[in-house]
């Protein structure tokens, strides 16, 4: 378990059942917190009011049975572990709650320390699992809806301009010829970019070997790759001595690349500025990107990091909405944290932690 204390709904109607659930939890070294419910009604409306991290419910409940309770909580929370408990040993009725989307089922007779532990480690892991699968499946539909939607516009104007090359060449039009070929040419350039994107986002959450880095050695690569975006743009870019940390060169880069790249997009002073810093919190590094540009309503702090979301119109600012999603994938895949400070106005500082080099801490699983 990840240390922080769990929060489990015992539904059963009987006191007695429920206080041998709830020691045998607390036997078992389990760190929880335990609520009790007497009946499946009441227990979807405590669903409703708290968050739980597993629900045990009764095959016998008044008003309703446990397996009409676990069918009508699995619809209501899919993804809420739940484990049927029964005084009666039929595996027909352990398979019965399976079906209907227990993640497991324990004879009370079976009941103590040690089951208990084991059974709800394995529900949390099983759930966890389904989490992270409905999250791939989440991330495959909104690569599916990029796809149709942002190579849409650019496959049709190629289709467009090249039949207008074509006229044009035919009618011995070669200026307007040469102007049609360059509309191809940018839009061929923005569908490169988004499936760049698109890779830099699932690569993000691939798993990586954590070495000793360099942050000032990663800022000098970034800002090389960023040459002609600088160049072209007048951006200038700052930075303190930045610290070694524990990571993935390539990924931290892209880290930077992204925050960099979001500053000097939404920027309308004359001269887009961007400062990195670091600071030292304990085991790990504290580290800001400051930039002067548009800033961010407060409400929408969270927000920028989903993937898709963008707070400007694609006409203005041209993007996928992935770039900020894929520095939240990149930092939390090291440990660490990302959020946002900013005024409407008066620009916007990202934060983010890394672990330390010189701290002894794990690869994060």
């Amino acid at each position: 378990m990840n240390g922080t204390a769990l929060k489990i709904l015992i539904a059963d109607d009987d006191a007695g059942d429920r206080k041998l659930i709830k020691r045998a939890i607390q036997q078992g070294g389990l760190e929880c917190r335990c609520a009790e419910t007497v009946s499946t009604e009441q227990a979807l409306e405590m669903c409703g009011h708290s968050e739980f991290d597993c629900v045990i419910v009764d095959y016998r409940l008044p008003g309703e049975d446990g397996l009409a309770g676990i069918s009508a909580m699995h619809a209501r929370y899919p993804l809420l572990p739940i484990i049927m408990s029964t005084g009666q040993g039929d595996e027909l009725v352990a398979a019965d709650a399976i079906k209907r989307g227990a993640s497991d089922y324990i004879p009370k007779a079976d009941v103590n320390a040690l089951t208990m532990r084991k059974m709800i480690e394995n529900t949390m892991e099983k759930a966890a699992l389904r989490r992270k699968v409905k999250q791939q499946a989440d991330d495959l539909q909104n690569f599916a809806r990029i796809l149709v939607h942002d190579l849409r516009s650019p496959i049709l104007s190629i289709m467009g301009f090249a039949h207008l090359v074509q006229e044009e060449l035919c009618d011995g039009h070669k200026d307007a010829a040469i102007e049609c070929s360059d509309r191809v040419i940018k839009a061929t350039e923005r569908m490169t970019r988004l499936i760049d994107t698109l890779r830099q986002y699932n690569h993000a959450g691939a798993q990586v070997a954590f070495v000793r880095v360099d942050m000032n050695a990663v800022l000098v690569e970034t800002l090389a790759n960023l040459d002609s975006l600088l160049h072209s743009s007048g951006t200038v870019v700052t930075a303190d001595p930045l610290p070694s940390v524990m990571g993935d060169a390539p990924q931290l880069s892209q880290l930077l690349q992204n925050l960099i790249e979001n500053g000097t997009k939404y920027c309308e002073e004359p001269v887009a500025r961007i400062h990195i810093a670091a600071a030292r919190a304990q085991d790990t590094w504290l580290f800001s990107v400051s930039d002067n540009g548009i800033g961010i309503p407060k409400e929408h702090f969270r927000k920028v990091f989903e993937p898709l979301k963008r707070l400007n119109g694609a006409s203005k600012c041209e993007g996928t909405g992935l770039g900020l999603a894929t520095c939240e994938r990149i930092v939390e895949r090291h440990g660490g944290r990302i959020w946002c400070e900013s005024n409407e106005g008066q620009g916007t500082t990202f934060q983010f932690t890394l672990g330390a080099a010189d701290a002894a801490i794990a690869n994060p699983e």
